[in-house]
């Protein structure tokens, strides 16, 4: 099975969109930190929290990172990224993530990585949810998240209308 490790800004776009359980019905395992876990506010930690009980997130503490000397020594990365990409190269994983530094290096890492448009297409395929409703909820998360490339969102609302 495909494991997939998320980054704290996704955690936060799909509990704002009302979708995080729709990530654990993509058919792919879900992993974190609690380094990222941290990063959350109360409300978000226990909407996370009520997944990692029904065992359908795996949070991991991790003592030691694993990563190479100019990941680990990078100043551009939190903590939590460098948890996420150490998390990722131990259980040769994908990583979820919008963050455009932590994806940059994960790229050079040869690590796969995907963000919120990758998921809402996968939401789709799975179909927990229309096209109607993918095309209303990126709406909604591109008035929060400026960060979302314009032209693949423009893409994806003219391929859902």
């Amino acid at each position: 099975m495909i494991i997939a490790i998320t980054d704290a800004n996704i955690f936060i776009d799909l509990i704002y969109t009302g979708l995080l359980d729709k990530l654990f019905g993509i058919g792919v395992e879900i992993h974190t930190t609690m380094n990222v876990v941290d990063e959350l506010d109360e409300r978000q930690q226990k909407a996370l929290l009520k997944f990692h009980k029904k065992k359908l997130l795996t949070i991991h503490s991790l003592e030691e990172l694993s990563l190479p000397e100019p990941i680990r020594t990078n100043k551009k990365l939190s903590d939590s990224d460098k948890s996420v990409l150490s998390l990722a190269l131990q259980l040769e994983a994908l990583i979820l993530t919008g963050d455009a530094v932590l994806r940059r290096v994960s790229g050079v890492q040869k690590i796969e990585v995907h963000g919120m448009l990758w998921l809402l297409d996968r939401f789709l395929e799975n179909t927990l949810m229309t096209k109607k409703q993918a095309m209303k909820q990126l709406n909604h998360l591109r008035e929060y998240n400026k960060r979302l490339p314009h032209d693949e969102c423009e893409k994806r609302i003219a391929a859902w209308s």
